[in-house]
């Protein structure tokens, strides 16, 4: 998933998400949110986005096939 503004790392280039609405991994819904988790499962750079989820202690939205809750941060 990448963010207009800021480069997150070589990493985001090879994620799954790339192309994506990036709003299916800021859902609320329980649909949109299994549509987040299957382009997470298998993603080359699963590790690499869930690491900078949790350097950055993101506060919201699915990342590396993890949600806010999940991180512990929500």
């Amino acid at each position: 998933m990448k963010d207009a503004g800021r480069r997150m790392g070589d990493w985001t280039d090879s994620a799954a998400c790339i192309g994506m609405d990036v709003e299916v991994f800021y859902a609320q819904s329980m649909a949109r949110m299994v549509s987040a988790l299957k382009a997470c499962r298998g993603c080359p750079v699963q590790a690499d986005c869930r690491a900078h989820a949790e350097r950055a202690k993101e506060p919201f939205g699915i990342w590396g096939g993890l949600t806010a809750s999940e991180r512990g941060w929500a």
